[in-house]
């Protein structure tokens, strides 16, 4: 009998065991989370964030209890999480492979200017095309991780990266995706298509 759409085919996935082999390993942007607590400041990766809300805007992250930017952000009340081109790759990959446990001043070593938020104390990364202040709304626990729900009290931007539209211009600061096992691509240069949400509803334009 032939296949019909929407009924279900032949699986052609592999069960992966164990699950870790590829579990939080798929292509996304890394963002880069800065915090400042009492004269101590830490920027480091992290690679499981997520916009929650428009009003109020949201923007969530996790942040594993042992990194030493935990404590600033659960002390400080209060972050930024920023988002940086292709050509700052090295960069957002040092900040999750160097710790400040071991002395290291991660915004000397890895050259990284930055200026004070105005919202709070958070370093803002200038080499960023975007970036977010916020202030802690929530912290829940899940699993190995705590997930911040961060309050959005000021956006950062570099005007040069977005058109008119307010899309990110990837000529001139195309973003850098993350494969996992510190492997990154620049974003740009393929193919880009846009669709009218009217076409895909079936409505009349």
């Amino acid at each position: 009998m032939p296949q019909t759409i929407g009924s279900p085919t032949t699986a052609r996935l592999s069960t992966t065991d164990p699950l870790e082999r590829f579990f939080g390993y798929y292509p996304g942007v890394v963002s880069v989370v800065t915090a400042e607590h009492a004269g101590e400041r830490n920027v480091m990766a992290a690679g499981w964030h997520a916009a929650l809300s428009v009003a109020p805007p949201l923007y969530g992250v996790a942040i594993a209890p042992e990194r030493y930017t935990y404590d600033l952000v659960v002390n400080a009340g209060s972050f930024a999480i920023h988002f940086l081109p292709f050509d700052q790759a090295r960069a957002i990959a040092s900040t999750g492979t160097l710790s400040r446990r071991d002395g290291i001043d991660k915004f000397e070593r890895l050259g990284l200017e930055w200026a004070p938020g105005e919202a709070t104390r958070a370093p803002i990364l200038q080499c960023a095309y975007v970036a977010y202040e916020c202030r802690v709304a929530n912290r829940v626990p899940v699993g190995d991780h705590d997930w911040f729900v961060g309050e959005v009290l000021a956006v950062h931007h570099d005007p040069r990266a977005f058109d008119e539209r307010m899309l990110q211009r990837a000529e001139v600061s195309p973003g850098a995706v993350y494969y996992g096992r510190s492997t990154y691509e620049g974003l740009g240069e393929g193919p880009r298509v846009a669709f009218d949400p009217r076409e895909i509803r079936g409505e009349s334009s």
